[in-house]
């Protein structure tokens, strides 16, 4: 079963409600919402460390770039295929989020909570049960050709990357719509990593570099985990576009040798 929403942040406080959360465990690299959603709702929240494939033993976890087989309460994930084990999946594509679950009395309560808390009755009647906020997202299909286009640009990264002297990769699979194609800098390149992003940048690379360990924020400043540490210093997403392996390698190059510009 599925239900549909707009807005990730609003489907994902509908399913914390829906499920009557009291205390969740999160990755320390999780994004923002994950952590801030919960704190909302009056949920208890426990910082738990990753691995280098973005897994961890999270109650919420994310699979943006199916790097790994979850097993988890909820997972987010890209449009496709559902990764894993788990009691809720949420999917986003474009402007629609997909809420997937086998438990229908639990999409029976996400579906109150993004009808504002409303239940219609006959005619103009309606009653107001529960808490909630109107936010409903259209129905999609899967896009599979979609997926099948970053399947074959995976292949070319794999090909391309294999054996480089620059980074390491992830094994990414093939079921699902990516945000993007994780690459792990090595130790000697963590220095200039902030000249490289620039670069590529000026270049028409589309890089990012995501999820900053949430206890590196104000608003939830705690101690460090240490591969979470490791992982947020050599991790950049590169976008899914077969053209951007020579700039790519002629930026690594440049900045190989030349160690901190500070």
């Amino acid at each position: 079963m599925r239900v549909f929403a707009s807005n990730s942040h609003v489907a994902y406080l509908a399913i914390l409600h829906a499920l009557k959360s009291k205390k969740l465990k999160l990755s320390a690299l999780s994004p923002t919402f994950f952590a801030t959603g919960a704190k909302l709702l009056g949920i208890e929240e426990e910082f738990v460390d990753v691995k280098l494939d973005f897994s961890s033993e999270a109650d919420v976890v994310h699979n943006f770039f199916e790097t790994y087989t979850p097993k988890a309460t909820i997972i987010f994930q890209g449009a496709g295929e559902s990764v894993g084990e788990g009691k809720v999946f949420v999917k986003k594509y474009k402007k629609s989020v997909a809420i997937e679950s086998e438990d229908e009395e639990l999409l029976e309560r996400v579906e109150l909570f993004l009808s504002g808390g409303v239940k219609k009755g006959r005619l103009w009647n309606y009653d107001l049960v529960d808490i909630g906020i109107k936010d409903r997202g259209e129905p999609y299909e899967v896009p599979q050709e979609l997926i099948a286009k970053q399947k074959e640009v995976v292949e070319h990264f794999n090909e391309a990357f294999a054996k480089n002297i620059y980074f390491d990769t992830l094994n990414v699979g093939e079921k699902t719509l990516k945000s993007g194609y994780p690459i792990l800098l090595k130790p000697s390149l963590y220095c200039p990593k902030e000249d490289i992003y620039t670069e590529l940048k000026k270049r028409g690379v589309d890089v990012e570099v995501r999820f900053k360990p949430l206890y590196k924020t104000t608003f939830f400043r705690g101690d460090a985990l240490p591969v979470s540490e490791e992982l947020y210093k050599a991790v950049m997403i590169l976008p899914l576009e077969a053209d951007i392996v020579d700039p790519l390698f002629e930026v690594l190059g440049k900045y190989r040798h030349r160690g901190c510009s500070f």
